[in-house]
C-alpha cells in the first residue's frame, strides 16, 4: 500500500528536451503517493485551476511569463517549487538574476531546485535570506544519461544506428537568428556569420567524408527546413529533430557543436567533441560547453580532427587524456555527475517536506475535456504524447527496477494526463 502524499502538477514545454526527465520524475512520484498530472505546459496550467491544491513544478521562464505563472499556481492554492531548465550555463549572472530569479517572485516560490553549486551561489549571493530555499538537486534530464537508465534507449539506439549507420551528430543553437517562425533576424550579427560558418563547415566536412553521415539536429526553435533546402542536395546529410537529444548522443560516434548544452550530456555519455569555433563573441559565446571538447576555429581543424577521431587516433594522446580531466574539474562545479546519486531521488525528498492541505484521496475531478485552440508556437516545441507513450516508458522502468507498478494513466484532454498509483 502506498500512502497518498497530495498533487504534483508537472508541465512540461519543449518536448523532445524535458519530457522523458519529466516522465521519469513521474513515475518515481507516483510511487511514492503523489497524483500526478504532466503534459503540454498550457494545458496543465488548465488543470491546476480547477484540480485538488499541491505542487505546481515551475521550469523556469523569462520574467514575463515567470510572474503569471508562478503569481497564477499562488492565486490558486499550489505550493511552487521551480527547477530552471536553462540555469545550467549562466553566461551573464546579473541579467539571469534581473530577468529569471527576480525577488518579488522568489519570494513566492516554496523551494528553488539547482542544478549545481555555481547557479545556487549565484542566486544566493545575490538573496543571502533564500539560502534555505534553495537546493542543489542536478537535474532528472541528466539523471538518464547515468548508467542506471541507459538501457531505457538501447532499442531506439539500435533503430537509429541500423538506419544511418555510422554518423556524425551536429547540434546548433541559432534560432535567435533562424527562427522557426521563418523571420531571419538580421540583426543578430554574430548568429549569421556562425550560422552561415556552421553550413559551410557541414559542406565541407560531408564531402570529404562522403561514407559518413551528417545529422544535424537544430535547437527546438530554430526554422529546420532552412536546414534541409541547403543540404537538400546532399545525400549524406540528413535533419532531424525526433525524440530526446540522449538516444542520438548514443548513436552517434562524434559530435560537433557551439555553446550547446548538448556537448555536457555527450561529455557524460564519454563521446568525443568537437567545439567549432570560426568565430568569437564575448556576448554570445558559452564558455562552459566550449571547454569540454576539442576545439576547431577553421573547417580544416574539423576534418583533421574528424579523422584523427574515427580512426581513434586522438584517444591515446596525452594532450587530449588531460583535457579530458580538466573538464572533469571545470564541470564538477556546475553539476554533481555522481553516479550513485540521483536528481529524481533529491527532488521527491525534498517535495515529500512540503506541507500540502488535506485532500482527500477519493476526490472527484470535474467531469470535463481541457481544450486548447491550436497554436503553431505550441505545436512546433510539444508534439503529441499519448498514454502508450507515457506507458512504454513506465515499463521499461518497472523492468529496471524490477518490479511491477500498479499505475493509473487517465487522459484528462489533448496532451495532458493524470496519473496516480491503483494501490493508493
Amino acid at each position: 500500500m502506498v500512502n497518498y502524499k497530495g498533487w504534483l502538477y508537472l508541465p512540461v514545454e519543449i518536448k523532445v528536451r524535458e519530457m522523458d526527465a519529466k516522465l521519469l520524475l513521474a513515475y518515481y512520484a507516483v510511487r511514492e503517493g503523489y497524483h500526478v498530472v504532466i503534459g503540454e505546459h498550457k494545458m496543465v496550467e488548465l488543470a491546476s485551476v480547477v484540480y485538488p491544491k499541491g505542487i505546481f513544478f515551475s521550469k523556469g521562464y523569462p520574467q514575463g511569463f515567470r510572474k503569471r505563472i508562478i503569481t497564477n499556481a499562488n492565486v490558486n492554492g499550489h505550493k511552487v517549487v521551480e527547477l530552471d531548465e536553462e540555469g545550467l550555463l549562466l553566461n551573464d549572472t546579473t541579467q539571469y538574476i534581473n530577468d529569471r530569479m527576480k525577488l518579488d517572485m522568489l519570494n513566492l516560490v516554496t523551494q528553488e531546485f539547482c542544478w549545481g553549486t555555481f547557479q545556487k551561489e549565484v542566486i544566493t549571493n545575490n538573496n543571502p535570506d533564500y539560502r534555505q530555499k534553495c537546493h542543489v538537486v542536478g537535474n532528472p534530464r541528466f539523471d538518464l544519461l547515468k548508467p542506471k537508465f541507459k538501457t531505457l534507449y538501447k532499442e531506439d539506439v539500435e533503430r537509429i544506428r541500423s538506419s544511418y549507420g555510422e554518423f556524425i551528430l551536429i547540434n546548433t543553437r541559432f534560432s535567435i537568428y533562424n527562427s522557426f517562425n521563418g523571420k531571419i533576424k538580421d540583426n543578430f550579427m554574430y548568429f549569421k556569420k556562425l550560422y552561415g560558418s556552421f553550413l559551410e563547415m557541414i559542406k565541407v566536412a560531408c564531402e570529404r567524408f562522403p561514407h559518413i553521415n551528417f545529422i544535424i539536429r537544430p535547437h527546438p526553435g530554430e526554422n529546420f527546413d532552412s536546414y534541409r533546402k541547403a543540404f537538400s542536395s546532399y545525400n549524406n546529410v540528413h535533419v532531424i529533430h525526433e525524440g530526446n537529444i540522449i538516444k542520438w548522443l548514443m548513436a552517434a560516434e562524434i559530435v560537433i557543436h557551439n555553446g550547446c548544452t548538448s556537448s555536457i550530456e555527450a561529455f557524460l555519455l564519454g563521446k568525443p567533441i568537437i567545439s567549432y569555433i570560426p568565430i568569437t563573441s564575448n556576448e554570445y559565446d558559452v564558455e562552459l560547453p566550449n571547454k569540454l571538447g576539442v576545439k576547431a576555429t577553421c573547417t580544416e581543424e574539423v576534418n583533421t580532427t574528424l579523422e584523427n577521431m574515427l580512426l581513434k587516433n586522438i584517444f591515446t594522446n596525452s594532450e587530449y587524456k588531460q583535457q579530458i580531466e580538466q573538464s572533469e574539474k571545470e564541470l564538477i562545479h556546475y553539476y554533481d555527475r555522481s553516479n550513485n546519486s540521483f536528481s529524481y531521488e533529491n527532488i521527491v525528498r525534498l517535495l515529500n517536506t512540503i506541507k500540502l492541505f488535506p485532500v482527500h484521496r477519493t476526490f472527484s475531478p470535474p467531469q470535463k475535456t481541457f481544450h486548447l485552440k491550436e497554436n503553431k508556437s505550441v505545436k512546433h516545441f510539444f508534439s503529441a504524447l499519448s498514454k502508450e507513450e507515457i506507458k512504454d516508458i513506465f515499463d521499461k522502468l518497472d523492468k529496471l527496477e524490477g518490479t511491477r507498478s500498479r499505475i493509473l494513466i487517465k487522459k484528462l484532454g489533448k496532451n495532458l494526463f493524470e496519473i496516480q498509483s491503483k494501490m493508493i
